[in-house]
């Protein structure tokens, strides 16, 4: 197995000694056979990527993954105990989304997910993909997870391992146990955040076939890609890890400009 974090220069010495030092009996029970970071800045991985930002066709972005994005909103709110009934009637896609620019921190961030997909595509098995708030809160689940990609693992599926942030929706799924991993299983993969998700090389190909731009935040813009190529997903329940950013365990790492 493979893993792969996403960090910039800016935050590295704050945070990867922490990451690496949680990943580190993994590594030493030889789950993780490579550990890759991508840490350059973000000139260089701006040279390296050669998908353009293509900020005219946000609001055709949105559309096709407005279905998915909704949930995602209903979800967050229900969490917070707000009526999903009120919302429903009030949502629209252009209201929720309207047409801005990416930020700074944005085009970094999908930058080092398109180079990090571009990573999994060459690579010859599974990755996980961390981004650098990604915090393993338990380590037992965290080996199984790994472990479990040797048996389980399909060459045409999306696995979101991110923590409950955005609660996971049953809406459309079934839910699906592999030992002590509780998956949902969608006939179309979601991304409620990046901050953990794992595939194989053939998944990652397909995804960079059809990502011929960026307009939307990196999560967004996969599920648009998600959604065009219909792949299907699978999203872990009980996740191994938490979202250190979110749960205040570290500062965000976007900083809006």
């Amino acid at each position: 197995m493979n893993l792969i974090i996403v960090t910039c220069p800016r935050l590295a010495s704050d945070r990867l000694l922490r990451q690496v030092a949680e990943i580190n009996s993994a590594i030493g029970q030889g789950l993780i056979t490579c550990l890759q970071i991508i840490c350059m800045d973000d000139v260089e991985a701006q040279r390296l990527v050669t998908i353009r930002y293509c900020p005219e066709r946000w609001s055709s972005d949105i559309a096709i993954g407005w279905e998915f994005f909704k949930k995602n909103i209903i979800s967050f709110s229900q969490n917070g105990d707000q009526s999903p009934k009120s919302l429903i009637d009030v949502l629209s896609s252009s209201l929720c989304f309207p047409s801005r620019p990416l930020t700074p921190s944005e085009h970094s961030i999908a930058l080092r997910h398109i180079l990090a997909i571009e990573a999994i595509a060459r690579a010859d098995c599974p990755c996980i993909v961390l981004e650098d708030d990604a915090l393993v809160a338990n380590n037992t689940l965290f080996h199984e997870l790994i472990t479990s990609f040797r048996n389980y693992s399909r060459s045409r599926m999306f696995y979101d391992l991110a923590d409950q942030y955005i609660p996971d929706s049953l809406t459309n799924s079934r839910l699906l146990q592999v030992g002590s991993l509780q998956y949902t299983a969608r006939s179309t993969a979601i991304t409620r955040t990046l901050m953990a998700y794992a595939m194989l090389p053939h998944t990652a190909d397909l995804l960079l076939n059809s990502l011929t731009h960026y307009s939307l935040p990196i999560d967004m813009q996969l599920q648009v890609v998600l959604c065009k190529l219909g792949i299907p997903g699978l999203s872990l329940r009980n996740s191994p890890f938490r979202h250190g950013s979110k749960t205040n365990a570290m500062p965000s790492s976007v900083r809006q400009s």
